[in-house]
């Protein structure tokens, strides 16, 4: 199968069996979203051969190759790829390695062998990176979703019919506090190819949140965040003590009710606010830091404990937060097409993606 189809069949059927047979090594540097890695040749397996071909040539690494997947461990393979292939009988099956070479063949094959059929994507993921590079070329216009930290965001474009969860995508939050507790970012390579296939998915004016050219670690292509730049945009306007509850609901009463410990959760946010001491200024940090340490005295979930984590989070706003997205702001020549509250913005967005 062309690398153009398989690309888009992994970008619009998320129950279709996508199999990667590249080493686990390959698949944790670079994967797409939807697949599943069952490698033909581990890491060690590769690194024999890959030696064997350098001291004694292609023929005998090829004989290595062959005897190092032969037996109990070919079998055991075969097994796992067609139980993969089996979990999606009503869907098409694709396998791919580097480049569609001998691995995916010999996969096929012996798959074939046993009654399962798969298709091979040809040029395997070198060729599906190709096609993920040209679909963040994707023209189609979008809005950017802005507002002030604590605006409520995410949770809006999630109500839209077409949208691209940016942070979603990079496990990140783009902020000091954004990391996702539990969970890595994902490699660049990953990252851009999960992006490629979302915006190949999404229709005209889609939307996208504000955010920084990099979100955590995961760096937006440059040619996409030109035009994030210059995007229209619309704007929720929050108050400033609503944004800071819904931070105290997502970053701590979201945690604490479901298990995370009330010490750890105060050192993750103590230790966050010490990384931007320099922008906060010696002081101001220590001020913060004070509050934060009072309101973990007090009870999160009772009236009184939640009224103290307010006043440090909104003094991290105000002090903070505000001042940098005005900066960023100012920086961006945007058309202003709404600005309203939460409620608002919702409805006139649906509006847009309705016309």
């Amino acid at each position: 199968m062309p690398a153009s189809e398989a690309f888009r069949l992994l970008s619009m059927n998320n129950k279709m069996s996508v199999i990667d047979v590249r080493s686990e090594g390959e698949y944790e540097k670079a994967h797409f979203g939807n697949t599943v890695n069952i490698p033909i040749l581990s890491d060690s397996h590769r690194h024999d051969v890959g030696l064997t071909y350098k001291l004694e040539g292609s023929e005998a690494a090829k004989a290595l190759g062959h005897k190092l997947v032969s037996g109990a461990y070919k079998e055991e393979l075969i097994q796992q790829w067609c139980e993969s292939i089996k979990s999606h009988p009503q869907e098409p099956a694709l396998i791919f390695c580097w480049r569609g070479g001998l691995r995916s063949q010999l996969a096929q094959e012996w798959m074939y062998l046993n009654g399962c059929e798969v298709y091979r994507v040809e040029s395997g993921y070198k060729g599906l990176r190709h096609e993920a590079l040209k679909a963040l070329e994707n023209p189609a216009p979008f809005i950017i979703l802005s507002g002030m930290t604590g605006s409520g965001k995410t949770r809006l474009i999630h109500k839209l019919r077409h949208f691209v969860d940016l942070e979603c995508l990079a496990k990140h939050r783009g902020s000091a506090f954004g990391s996702h507790f539990g969970e890595n970012q994902p490699q660049q390579a990953t990252f851009e190819n999960k992006l490629a296939q979302s915006l190949y998915q999404v229709a005209d004016n889609y939307v996208l949140e504000d955010e920084s050219p990099n979100i955590g670690r995961s760096h937006l292509p440059d040619m996409f965040y030109s035009r994030m730049v210059t995007a229209p945009m619309v704007m929720i306007e929050t108050p400033v003590r609503l944004r800071a509850f819904e931070i105290f609901k997502e970053y701590i009463q979201t945690p604490l009710t479901n298990g995370r410990p009330l010490c750890e959760l105060e050192q993750s946010f103590a230790q966050n606010i010490e990384r931007i001491r320099n922008k906060l200024g010696g002081l101001e940090c220590d001020k913060i830091k004070s509050l934060l340490s009072e309101s973990f005295k007090a009870d999160a979930l009772d009236e009184d404990g939640i009224a103290a984590h307010l006043d440090w989070i909104e003094r991290l706003l105000t002090r903070y937060y505000d001042k940098q997205y005005l900066y960023s702001l100012s920086l961006k020549s945007r058309k202003t097409l709404f600005k309203g509250s939460w409620r608002d913005c919702l409805d006139f967005l649906k509006s847009l993606q309705c016309e």
